[in-house]
């Protein structure tokens, strides 16, 4: 019996069917199913950073089942399920929403191996779907690089190392949200319709095994983040993630005050060194 699900919108209530478009971003970005083909056995996973421990257990509370894990030898964390009635609740969830090659392939695998239709989804996406909010959760990636640093900062190592320099970095950082694939579709896709970022492509690595390019979707300027920052209003992020979205417009605003240039013991050099300590406070 084939199961079709012609309109995902109207199968859910609206707060559910953003949770989906978020689960879809996630899954595209750090999901997987795996297939075994002798067992006729489908399993579903996500790993994140222990810090993002929230977002594994929202989707296991969600779907109501699967297991958490620590991984061992990791600061990481697996959700993982293979109950075939949550597999299909899945299924149900994503389908039409997934938008990298890779994850499409799985997802019609499974759909052949559980008699379910699949739905291509639409190029076209509406600027407040939530799938972007799971991406970013799952896929990106909050900086501020320093190009810049003395030789004494320089030798400092971890996390009090990259504070420092930042706090003396001047007019030498840069802030950037960076999302990267070996796929350019979705990403042209999320530059088009959400209308901000940029692509630049990254040479295969030839002395790697499997050399593949790679592509950025990256956004660096004050409008881009000022977009973004509107978009995560209505579309939160659940991953520690969201700590370093709320600080990003702060970053533009002390250096238009030039707060990072001011001298060592002002109120303002002070409030600055106060933000190069919150950047990093979920960091290793």
């Amino acid at each position: 019996m084939n199961i079709k699900l012609t309109n995902n919108s109207n199968k859910y209530p609206d707060d559910t069917e953003k949770w989906n478009q978020w689960f879809a971003g996630v899954t595209d970005g750090d999901g997987c199913f795996y297939i075994n083909i002798k067992e006729r056995s489908i399993s579903y996973e996500i790993t994140t950073h222990v810090t993002d421990a929230r977002v594994v257990y929202d989707i296991k509370n969600k779907l109501k089942g699967g297991a958490v894990r620590l991984r061992s030898g990791s600061q990481s964390i697996r959700y993982r399920v293979k109950a075939k009635n949550i597999i299909i609740n899945i299924i149900n969830r994503l389908n039409g929403k997934l938008y990298n090659q890779a994850r499409i392939a799985q997802f019609e695998e499974c759909c052949r191996m559980l008699n379910i239709s699949p739905i291509s989804a639409p190029f076209s996406i509406d600027k407040n779907n939530s799938y972007l909010a799971g991406l970013i959760d799952s896929d990106g990636s909050f900086a501020i690089s320093v190009t810049k640093s003395s030789p004494e900062d320089s030798q400092i190592s971890g996390v009090e190392g990259r504070t420092i320099r930042l706090m003396n970095a001047q007019n030498f950082s840069q802030i950037s949200l960076k999302i990267t694939s070996v796929d350019s579709t979705y990403l042209s896709m999320l530059q088009h319709f959400y209308g901000f970022g940029s692509i630049y492509a990254e040479k295969a690595n030839l002395y790697k095994k499997r050399p593949k390019t790679k592509y950025h979707w990256t956004i660096k300027r004050y409008e881009d983040f000022l977009h973004l920052y509107d978009y995560c209003k209505k579309n939160p992020l659940k991953s520690v993630k969201m700590h370093r979205m709320r600080l990003a417009l702060l970053y533009f605003k002390y250096k238009e005050l030039q707060y990072h240039l001011k001298p060592a013991g002002t109120m303002e050099w002070k409030i600055w060194t106060k933000f190069c300590k919150s950047w990093f406070k979920y960091s290793y």
